[in-house]
């Protein structure tokens, strides 16, 4: 199983897919012999209020991690009070789940400076940072205009810098697309970061709830304006 700090919080579904408990901290995977083979993939829930569940009942259990990952099983309950939910989790029955929110993009203008360049192992850093500017953000990536000389290609690795509102971020992402115009020259690069702490997430998902509500509330001006203007 995954190590205990990657994981941000557990759920479990009931066959009619309604939540019945969450946990972020009371939970453990504690290694036992099976079949003369050492394994971790029991779930041990101890606290207190526990759904009561009989003994083979089937559950989802989904597993959110802080990377952004969610990644679901079937299960059958092992054994259930009010203070212990044992599950035993088949990795042959997970399924990788869709996090809408980590691919909800925000349409934004943020600087930014690139300090370094990773390609093929070699890191080449910038003295001084390139300039650079952010067009759109999510907690998979950006997309991201880069004033360089030299194209980007697929698979290089850039870190850089920006500040969302109140907090600067600093990350690492890997170069999926290269945008070109018509003339063909590069006029941007989709990235997907190399990986985010949960620090970084919370950053980004702030801004982009802040970007969400000051984009909603716009468009209420508008519509009071137009609505202003008809009357």
């Amino acid at each position: 199983m995954k190590e205990k700090n990657s994981i941000k919080s557990i759920q479990i579904f009931n066959q009619s897919n309604e939540m019945i408990h969450e946990t972020t901290r009371h939970f453990s995977f504690p290694s036992r012999v099976v079949k003369g083979a050492l394994v971790d993939n029991l779930l041990v829930i101890r606290q207190r209020g526990l759904p009561l569940l009989h003994r083979g009942a089937v559950v989802d259990v989904v597993i959110n991690t802080r990377s952004g990952d969610r990644i679901k099983y079937f299960c059958q309950v092992d054994s259930s009070t009010s203070g212990l939910l044992c599950i035993t989790l088949n990795p042959e029955r997970a399924k990788q789940l869709e996090d809408k929110r980590r691919y909800f993009k925000i349409k934004t203008a943020i600087n930014c400076r690139v300090s370094d360049l990773c390609r093929d192992g070699s890191v080449v850093a910038y003295n001084p940072n390139l300039y650079g500017k952010i067009y759109d953000i999510n907690l998979g990536g950006v997309f991201i205009v880069v004033e360089i000389a030299e194209q980007y290609k697929i698979g290089d690795i850039i870190s850089f810098s920006t500040i969302l509102t109140d907090y600067k971020l600093e990350i690492s992402a890997k170069i999926l697309r290269v945008k070109t115009s018509p003339d063909g020259e590069p006029a941007g690069y989709g990235c997907a970061f190399t990986s985010i702490s949960a620090q970084q997430e919370a950053m980004i998902s702030s801004y982009v709830n802040h970007m969400q509500i000051e984009e909603r509330r716009s468009e209420l001006e508008r519509e009071k304006i137009a609505k202003e203007a008809e009357g």
